[in-house]
């Protein structure tokens, strides 16, 4: 199988970091891409090591790491590549953040997104068998980042329904890759090559996910498109605990929920309370 990884370069303190993670790929052929707003060619020398063609591009700094993305895949050709690896650095939290119930800080997101699938060589080994073994698997991702839309804001709603109807998508499901670093087959992104995507859908602003921005649409859609090919996505744990700990919460959080459990809904993101799945108006 050959391979085609992307990495999106913003934050360059990391770079050792993924170069390390990166250096777990063997047992294929691969190339990487790496796009930044502007090359430093001092980074060069870093990549050489790795013993792959490493093409350098500039892209636009539009979309966070969603529109750099697509311009890598416009400009191959994919009947090339039987794997596209998405990755790209992540800043650091600085407030906790929950995943699956669990709180997480500092750059524990971006370790799972990547490690799921760059944690060591026996780890990647085990991806591109599944790939290999499983032709029905269309994406594999992280256990703990793989989650459900909500139902509150924009880029989960109106505006990722309008997008998934204007590009025929139907069948996506309502989980996705929260953080889009995954790996998936080539062919699923032929739509990304078309002119129904294009750079000026994507703001050069950075706004909150709160106000619905197109990067924050298709950061949902890059892993819900396997779905509306009839793919299966697989998702892996990087350790035991949340090998056991992500399935048991799938069963029991939707009757914890039920039981007790505050969120908001619609457009006006109403607050409701629910006891016993008794839903209360709150407020707005």
């Amino acid at each position: 199988m050959k391979l085609l990884v992307h990495l999106h370069v913003f934050y360059y303190s990391q770079l050792d970091w993924f170069i390390d993670r990166l250096s777990n790929i063997s047992g294929c052929q691969w190339d990487l891409y790496v796009t930044e707003i502007r090359h430093d060619r001092s980074i060069e020398h870093k990549f050489n090591k790795l013993g792959c063609k490493v093409t350098y591009m500039e892209t636009e700094n539009r979309g966070y790491d969603i529109w750099p993305f697509i311009q890598v895949i416009k400009s191959v050709d994919l009947d090339e590549y039987d794997l596209i690896m998405k990755l790209h650095t992540k800043g650091a939290r600085d407030r906790k953040y929950k995943l699956k119930g669990l709180s997480i800080r500092g750059l524990q997101w971006r370790d799972e997104l990547v490690d799921a699938m760059l944690l060591s060589r026996n780890r990647f080994t085990r991806v591109l068998r599944h790939f290999q073994n499983n032709p029905k698997t269309g994406l594999i991702c992280s256990k703990l980042c793989y989650k459900k839309v909500l139902s509150v804001y924009p880029e989960d709603t109106t505006i990722l329904l309008d997008e998934l109807d204007r590009l025929g998508f139907k069948g996506t499901g309502k989980w996705f890759c929260a953080g889009t670093m995954f790996i998936a087959r080539s062919p699923i992104y032929r739509f990304l090559q078309t002119d129904i995507v294009y750079a000026g859908m994507f703001s050069t602003a950075s706004n909150s996910c709160a106000t619905g921005t197109m990067a924050h649409v298709y950061e949902r859609i890059l892993s819900m498109a396997p779905l509306a090919y009839s793919y299966k996505v697989k998702t892996l744990a990087t350790n035991i605990f949340f090998s056991i700990y992500i399935p048991l919460s799938h069963v029991l959080q939707p009757f914890l929920t039920w039981l007790f459990s505050i969120d908001r809904a619609g457009k006006d993101k109403t607050k409701y309370l629910k006891v016993f799945g008794i839903r209360f108006k709150l407020s707005k």
